[in-house]
Parts: C-alpha cells; structure tokens; sequence
C-alpha cells in the first residue's frame, strides 16, 4: 500500500497517464531507497498483478501505462 500511494503521487505530480519508470526510481532516491529500473518494474508488475494499480508496463520503454478511468483504485486496497 506504501508503494502505491508513492505511486499515485509521482502520478498526480506528473499529471499523465504515462510515467517513466525514471521518475519513480528518482522518487525512490529522494526517499533515500536508491533502486534501479529493474526493481521499480518488478514493484509495479506486483502491484497491476494484485490490482492495486490498473495499468500495464512497457518494457521497450520503461514507461507506466496507467488506466483513464481510477488508476488506483481504492476499493482493493480498503476491505
């Protein structure tokens, strides 16, 4: 729930549907956690999986495709 919550604000920073996984491993080392490309994939791969995040990874890329309709949606992360 931390990851997308830090998600969902790089988002609403970046005001698009499309986010560079660079931005979210910046984000990570202005937090401190340095981590690189491959690690911040497998973190938002877990999260699409799990349907915290609707959206899905371009590889090619490296960039975050996030749904127009609720891209974080908040009924699967309240229960």
């Amino acid at each position: 729930i931390c990851y997308r919550n830090l998600f969902n604000r790089v988002y609403k920073i970046v005001g698009k549907e499309q986010i560079k996984l660079d931005y979210i491993a910046k984000s990570f080392k202005w937090l401190g956690m340095p981590i690189d490309l491959d690690e911040v994939e497998c973190i938002l791969a877990n999260l699409i999986y799990k349907q915290y995040i609707r959206g899905y990874l371009s590889h090619a890329k490296r960039i975050l495709v996030l749904s127009k309709k609720e891209p974080f949606p908040t009924s699967k992360v309240i229960k």
